[in-house]
């Protein structure tokens, strides 16, 4: 019998709702919770101690651009325990193709590391005002859904030094990558490490004011120098 993981197709690939999908997905869901919190019992040892120092640092720094550094050391001082244990690999790019909502500190921070060419009209949002805009902001994150991010080289991230937040902080869970990939008209629940109080914190120091847009809207341009 061909097993479910058989079917994992390219990252980007959006596919139908048909029965067959559907199906390997609901099987997949069974005894999922399981299997995620047998991997999750292993890091309840895990010392935080070090991602709550960086986070101060953040905090504490003086320059947006700062904060967006020590935030990044803390989001992989969050997920480096974690990672070995995800579905997560090299040349898996599902999560490339769905929106990535980044601050304009960060976008600053990426066409500095990497020279590509900021959009200064992008940042549409804020933090402060999303739930008054929340379907324009569900709206933004539709429609990035099935594009490739502006930066995805060979199915791997071109400036994976200087990758988001947002990128730095989703792991699945999983055993693969079978619950990741795209279906159309649909969102389907991902087993993703729950890092909803870092992704809390990092709003917080560098400010609800801060504005922020997809990927692809900051960075239009797909050319790097």
């Amino acid at each position: 019998m061909t097993a479910d993981s058989d079917f994992l197709v390219p990252g980007g690939q959006v596919q139908a709702p048909t029965p067959e999908v559907m199906g390997r997905i609901e099987r997949r869901w069974e005894g999922l919770r399981e299997r995620v919190e047998a991997k999750l019992q292993t890091l309840k040892g895990v010392d935080r101690r070090q991602e709550s120092r960086l986070l101060d640092q953040a905090a504490k720094a003086g320059t947006a651009a700062k904060r967006v550094t020590w935030l990044r050391k803390a989001a992989d001082s969050v997920t480096g325990s974690a990672a070995p244990l995800a579905a997560c690999r090299k040349g898996c790019s599902h999560c490339c193709h769905i929106a990535v909502m980044i601050s304009r500190a960060e976008a600053l921070v990426i066409a500095k590391e990497t020279g590509a060419p900021l959009n200064p009209l992008a940042g549409k949002y804020t933090m402060a005002n999303v739930e008054e805009d929340s379907e324009s902001y569900k709206a933004a994150t539709q429609v990035a859904f099935g594009k490739p991010c502006t930066f995805l080289r060979d199915d791997g991230c071109g400036i994976y030094s200087s990758r988001p937040l947002q990128c730095r902080l989703l792991l699945n869970m999983d055993e693969d990558a079978l619950l990741c990939q795209l279906v159309e008209g649909g969102t389907i629940n991902v087993p993703y490490l729950n890092t909803q109080e870092h992704h809390v914190d990092s709003v917080v120091i560098l400010g609800a004011h801060q504005d922020y847009d997809d990927i692809r809207n900051w960075f239009p341009k797909t050319e790097l120098p």
